[in-house]
């Protein structure tokens, strides 16, 4: 069975540099941080209770704070998504090179943020295919051997869990491309 998943993964890499080849990058990136960005995606596993209170109360911290959110969630189990407040797939919903190919999904790598963020300890194979072929101007994940998935990858143990990862993720994003006014002397 190991063997059949390790052809399925080929094939889904393989695809996925294809896509990418194509895939027209602006030249120069805009400076972005968690403070100047003003639309924001975000990518989470939706398969557990807790993780999804854990980013919807952080998704309802930065609406206060004025940001414009699209969250897009992955169930590891076929649900009825009609009763969350946010687009969902899951795994019945990815081609068998392990590609997601729903609308939602589609639209969600269309979609223009000035900050993806992939709020998962652990990278999983379908988050770095989205965040890989998204058109946001910075995306953040966690740490994965595919450089070419985010322009920041945080490494943290899973265990620490998401509120740890969270933290992290706004602690290193809250010194990223911040301009400092000169020292008076």
């Amino acid at each position: 069975m190991r063997i059949l998943q390790n052809i399925r993964e080929f094939a889904h890499y393989r695809s996925l540099k294809q896509e990418l080849r194509t895939l027209a990058r602006p030249k120069g990136r805009e400076k972005i941080n968690l403070q100047s960005a003003n639309t924001i995606g975000i990518l989470f596993d939706a398969s557990q209770t807790d993780a999804r209170e854990t980013v919807q109360r952080y998704a309802e911290q930065l609406r206060k704070r004025g940001k414009r959110l699209t969250l897009l969630g992955y169930f590891d189990d076929v649900v009825m998504a009609e009763n969350f407040p946010f687009k969902s797939f899951n795994y019945k919903q990815m081609d068998w090179a392990l590609r997601p190919k729903t609308g939602e999904v589609q639209a969600f790598i269309r979609q223009e943020f000035d900050l993806l963020l992939n709020i998962d300890p652990v990278s999983k194979i379908h988050s770095e295919y989205i965040a890989a072929l998204s058109k946001a101007k910075l995306r953040v994940g966690p740490s994965t051997e595919r450089t070419y998935c985010y322009d920041l990858m945080i490494e943290q143990p899973a265990k620490a869990g998401l509120s740890k990862f969270i933290e992290q993720m706004e602690s290193l994003l809250g010194k990223t491309n911040v301009l400092h006014e000169p020292a008076h002397v």
